[in-house]
């Protein structure tokens, strides 16, 4: 996969860099009625554009205030910050229609006051929002119009951040020869300004496509010059992508040693960076080097640290990577059930993969449907204009003949182009249902992933905040003998045999109240009192784990008769307070964290078969509950807990 360094080109004209200290004196310069409109507008205009990247509701409120004010004082560049920084926010909130929108007013806002180079500006903003949802051919358009705009005003530094995205684009096309030309065309013109910034960002992209396009030695000379600028400019995140892609080069050239030696200086920088996503890839990257090597269990152990990076931090393209390396790994050393289960894995990733890919193709569809209805709108108001127009001149002509043609011709016009708005319009239609239907299935899908109000939050305010919530009880189960069983039993049997289990889990679940969170290999986690708190949560989730217990025992017993292999469980339980909320940019995954998740898992695996196990937090809760019966088994030493009380609990 290629590593790339991308340039957002969405900045507002006027805005300084703000410093730190200012924000006091901009509040009194935006307070004070008696200070001059333009400086007010300045000082809004600066509050609202960091505020929309830290929070983006309250910069949306602050842009509000600021174009009620341009729009009162009549002041038009100030109307083009206000609808850049909503584009932002907007954006930022994926509601990418409303933000075309406040572009679109830019646009007209530039136009009107002549500034070419605010309309290239808004141009390439456009080009980040359809790119964001997927319109790589629009958002090449409007990036082409940008560039025109740029060469025509000889704007080399807008040049080379156009020609930087352009190459961008062709990237994702799959254009890699268009895109090396655009990055070379950056590149020259970083040379021309003397910016080290631009010269690192443009060698990086440089070398991962001349790389991508079979020429190693280049790439390596372009991610070396790419590391020393970063050196130089104290950028420690991009240093490690460049030693990562450096270990990848390296290591097509058989330069073994060098290539470990990048991987190993990527792995330093961006662990103390605590840079998950480029961790991951730097494991695989090593994995893979030690698969060409033949050292295919050397191989696995990287890459299986790679996919728990992976998995811990909800990185699907990084874990599908990992995945194919396990596969390969796994088939080489001859474990073709292991190999067997890192394939399945991976195709489960790449369909988790696909249906993200066709949520943006629902969004893009979406935006693409309100503007069409615009545009309709905007087409039936013209033909309304022009057909006005007809009739004015047609009521001068002096002869009847005359008239009658024209109004022949006319009235033909507008029934051809009615016909063809009909068309249009019956097109629309047919989207808009298709489109309502994805977007019902969209939604079913979110409901099944994401708790109802996390997701109705999520949808309304296009972000859930993460919540403390006091007192919530966390269940933990985990099989005991399904390491061994998987060596006895198809590989088939063992994933039908746990789906079985974790199907009723989720039934039983259902019925006391409990949030699934989620399954990590034969483990399954819920908690009972969130999202919404509740009074009873303890309560529910022993009741839920002992019908969890009696659902494994029923199945073993069964398993025993018929002779065939069988596991047992352990549940483990702990209440306490945790942080709930969403992780992830992509894939949502809602999940829960803090010590007492940590304490849950303790109690599971310092608890016995068969049993369910709970803390003495849980116990002292319930103790006085009717239908339990509790019995004591002292302080029980626990990994990195130490000694803690426990309790084995049953219904009376």
């Amino acid at each position: 996969m290629l590593m790339r360094c991308r340039t957002v080109l969405i900045a507002p004209l006027l805005l300084a860099q703000m410093a730190l200290g200012q924000t006091d004196s901009l509040w009194r310069v935006w307070n004070d009625a008696a200070q001059p409109d333009s400086a007010r507008l300045k000082a809004i205009q600066t509050l609202a554009w960091k505020a929309v990247f830290e929070q983006p509701d309250s910069g949306m409120a602050l842009a509000r205030k600021q174009l009620e004010l341009a729009e009162r004082a009549g002041i038009p560049s100030g109307r083009f910050e206000a609808h850049t920084t909503l584009a932002v926010g907007s954006s930022m909130r994926s509601d990418y229609t409303t933000a075309l929108t406040h572009l679109q007013q830019c646009l007209t806002v530039a136009q009107a006051i002549g500034d070419r180079k605010r309309q290239a500006n808004t141009y390439s903003n456009m080009s980040n929002v359809y790119k964001n949802i997927g319109d790589l051919p629009m958002a090449l358009e409007q990036l082409q119009k940008s560039l025109r705009i740029d060469q025509a005003l000889d704007n080399k530094e807008g040049l080379a951040g156009t020609y930087n995205n352009i190459g961008n684009i062709h990237t994702e096309l799959g254009d890699l020869r268009m895109a090396l030309e655009h990055y070379r065309r950056s590149a020259a013109l970083a040379e021309e300004l003397d910016n080290d910034r631009g010269r690192a960002q443009a060698a990086m992209n440089l070398g991962s496509t001349e790389l991508e396009l079979g020429q190693p030695d280049t790439a390596v000379t372009l991610f070396q010059r790419s590391l020393d600028l970063y050196r130089r400019l104290g950028r420690r995140l991009e240093q490690g992508m460049a030693f990562n892609n450096l270990g990848r080069a390296y290591g097509q050239l058989q330069r073994i040693p060098e290539a470990f030696a990048s991987l190993d200086s990527a792995e330093r920088i961006l662990l103390s960076l605590g840079s998950m996503r480029q961790l991951a890839r730097t494991h695989v990257n090593r994995g893979n080097l030690l698969l060409a090597m033949g050292r295919a269990r050397e191989a696995i152990a990287s890459c299986s640290e790679g996919e728990r990076i992976a998995v811990e931090n909800q990185l699907l393209q990084q874990r599908r990577e990992c995945l194919l390396c396990l596969h390969r790994a796994y088939d080489r050393v001859g474990d073709f059930r292991k190999a067997y289960r890192a394939q399945t894995e991976y195709m489960a990733v790449n369909d988790s993969l696909i249906g993200l890919n066709n949520s943006k193709e629902v969004t893009r569809l979406e935006v693409s449907r309100a503007f069409q209805e615009r545009m309709l709108a905007d087409s039936l108001d013209h033909v309304r204009q022009r057909y006005e127009q007809e009739l004015v001149y047609t009521a001068t002509l002096g002869q009847e003949r005359e008239r009658r043609n024209l109004f022949l011709y006319t009235g033909l016009g507008v029934l051809l182009l009615a016909g063809g708005l009909w068309n249009r319009l019956r097109f629309t239609r047919r989207s808009r249902a298709a489109i309502q239907q994805e977007k019902e299935r969209s939604e079913d899908l979110l409901h099944n992933i994401l708790p109802v109000e996390v997701a109705r939050e999520l949808k309304e305010k296009g972000e859930a905040e993460a919540r403390l919530i006091e007192s919530v009880t966390v269940l933990f189960t985990d099989f005991k003998g399904f390491t061994a069983m998987s060596e006895l039993v198809s590989p088939k049997q063992l994933v039908h045999d746990l789906h079985e289990c974790f199907s009723a889990f989720d039934r039983i679940c259902g019925k006391h109240g409990i949030e699934k969170i989620k399954t990590i290999g034969d483990a399954y986690m819920a908690a009972g009192g969130l999202p919404t708190p509740s009074a009873t949560h303890a309560r529910d989730a022993v009741l839920a784990a002992l019908e969890m217990r009696d659902f494994i025992a029923e199945g073993k017993a069964r398993k025993i008769a018929a002779g065939l292999p069988y596991f047992e469980i352990r549940i483990g339980i702990h209440t306490g307070p945790v942080v709930a909320g969403i992780v992830g940019v992509k894939k949502f995954a809602y999940d829960i964290w803090g010590d007492t998740v940590n304490t849950a898992s303790r109690m599971e695996s310092s608890g016995e078969p068969g049993q369910v196990n709970i803390s003495a937090a849980t116990y002292r809760i319930l103790k006085d509950e009717p239908g339990f019966l509790f019995t004591p088994r002292g302080e029980v030493s626990a990994k990195g807990k130490g000694a803690l009380s426990m309790y084995f609990v049953e219904g009376s």
